[in-house]
Order: C-alpha cells, then structure tokens, then sequence
C-alpha cells in the first residue's frame, strides 16, 4: 500500500492491521461491499436544508463486514466489492479509494469494538448535535480560538456564537462568503494564516480521505475530528472525537 510518505497514514494503516493479524481475518474471505448512500438514507429527515449530504456535494459511503458498518464522506461516485485482503491492499491513491479504505477500517473497528457508533445520525440527530458543540469546547478547552476544517452548518453558526472560528472549507461555492454570521475561507490559500491564528483544531474527517489530514495532525495543536468519518481512526489513534447523536454500527 503507498502512502504518500504520510506519517498519518503510516501509524493508521499499522493500527489496522495490528487490529486484523490477530483474528485472521485476512486470510477469511470477508465480503465488503461499499456503496453511496442517497441522502435521505444518510440523513434522514431534517429540519434544516442546508447540510452538505441534501446539496449533494459530497456523498456518504457506507461498508459493511460481517454486519458491522463504517462510513466515510468523499466527493467520488463509486460502487466497491472486494475482500478485507483486498481492501488493505488499495494503493490509495485517490479519494475513493482512501473513503473505501476508512468505510472498512471503521467498520472493523466497530466490529472489534473499538468504537461502536459509525453511523450518522438521522432526523433530528444533527440539530442536537450542534447544541452541544459550544458546551464540549467549553469545558474541554475554555475560551480557545478555534480552526474548523469543512463547513457544517449548524455546527459552525453555533461555535461562531461563543468562540473565534476560522472556517476552512474546499468547496469552490462556498469559499469567500458569509453565511448566518459565519465567513467561510479558502482551505487552500489561507490554511496556514487560519492556522496560525488558532489554539485547537476542529475538523471533519474528510481530511482523512481527501489526504490534507498531515497538515493538520503534525500542526502541534489539539486536533478534534467530527463526525463518523474519522470515527476508527480516532479509536486506533487515541484522537479526540466530537460526534455526540452518531448511531451505532451493530445495528
């Protein structure tokens, strides 16, 4: 498996298969079979319209081992069957290929458990979930100015209100506007302004998939992933995680 010279990868893929050698499960044929989910089976009904998922700019890819399920966001289109061998084989070398890697790491994480909730949360999951949001950097941090990596928006309005953020985000649309308060910037030409001017790091775990996750993980500053993307990762890596409504894998 190529790695791009990453450290992050490099600790993350010997964490997977650290987690597999023991079990065998290599050497059993494990069908995995990975596949986009439409937003509402993603997301559910939910009263705002505005999360990523509904616009249709990324797509949440789903893997199931042995009934247990992972997740990854990735803006790649794409239908995966193969083996858990296979899988831990992939070069790696684009986003869809690094989403179906982190599905499956998640879903045997959660299999192994490791950590049980690798499921998005539905209906009104994402609403609860961005009122807590403000409470968790309070206590876990105080006052910090806070680094968000990707544009969620209740999430971000919320931690706007009580906390500096400088917001990241890739998508071309977004960049250079002010939504609900909250300015959204280039996650490419001021990354390392945004950084600098930042005590913790807030992101989604696209990162992972979409490989910028060195930039960040080597930063030297705490770094907090949201959602279910990064939800094995974080389990192997010992990286903190925000995702308080995420459902479980088992079920």
């Amino acid at each position: 498996m190529q790695t791009y010279n990453s450290s992050f990868f490099k600790q993350l893929s010997k964490a997977f298969n650290d987690l597999v050698d023991p079990y065998n499960k290599k050497e059993v044929t494990i069908n995995v079979k990975a596949f986009p989910l439409k937003p509402e089976d993603a997301i559910g009904s939910t009263q705002r319209k505005d999360f990523v998922l509904l616009k249709g700019k990324e797509r949440l890819i789903q893997a199931e081992v042995m009934g247990c399920k992972g997740q990854a966001f990735t803006s790649a289109i794409g239908d995966y069957n193969g083996t858990l061998e296979d899988v831990l084989k992939l070069p790696l070398i684009d986003d869809f290929q690094r989403a179906i890697y982190i599905a499956t790491l998640n879903a045997i994480a959660c299999l192994n458990q490791k950590v049980s909730n690798t499921i998005h949360c539905r209906n009104e999951g994402p609403e609860k979930c961005c009122r807590q949001a403000a409470d968790y950097f309070r206590k876990a941090y105080g006052n910090p100015r806070i680094l968000m990596l990707g544009y969620q928006p209740a999430i971000a309005e919320a931690l706007n209100k009580e906390f500096h953020v400088n917001l990241l985000d890739l998508d071309p649309a977004n960049i250079g506007r002010t939504i609900n308060g909250v300015r959204i910037r280039d996650g490419v030409n001021e990354a390392e302004q945004c950084l600098n001017d930042s005590d913790v790091i807030f992101s989604t775990g696209s990162i992972i998939c979409n490989n910028s996750i060195d930039d960040y993980y080597n930063a030297n500053k705490p770094l907090i992933l949201y959602g279910t993307t990064g939800s094995g990762a974080a389990a192997l890596l010992g990286i903190p995680r925000f995702c308080p409504e995420s459902l479980d894998g088992n079920m």
